[in-house]
């Protein structure tokens, strides 16, 4: 069965990479941004209970096989960006060693410290 079906909801994937060196001598960042359908699952959240609350959760990002995706990118769905961590991997079906999909573990922190 391929995931394709289930993955229905639109995302848009920045890609940031080392860019050029500015007149200050500090290194810049080009972005690039790529627009795709994902299935966006929760993994594990937390809350600190200090005065400046900051809430933490870890999700499984689901993307067609084809898509390029590396650590340190931004996804956004519905309007809530999300920081890839760690190596996106791709899924293979081990039938017919065809990869399925890609797995990522994203995550959004919130709140103030």
């Amino acid at each position: 069965m391929s995931l394709a079906p289930l993955m229905n909801r639109a995302c848009t994937i920045t890609h940031r990479q080392a860019g050029t060196v500015d007149s200050y001598g500090d290194e810049t960042t080009d972005e690039t941004t790529v627009t795709t359908v994902c299935e966006l699952q929760q993994q594990r959240r937390s809350e600190t209970t200090d005065p400046g609350t900051i809430a933490d959760s870890s999700w499984l990002l689901i993307l067609p096989a084809d898509t390029a995706l590396g650590a340190g990118d931004t996804v956004t769905i519905s309007g809530e960006a999300y920081e890839v961590h760690g190596e996106p991997w791709t899924a293979r079906n081990p039938r017919t060693d065809a990869a399925s999909h890609v797995e990522a573990t994203v995550r959004k922190v919130e709140g103030t410290a």
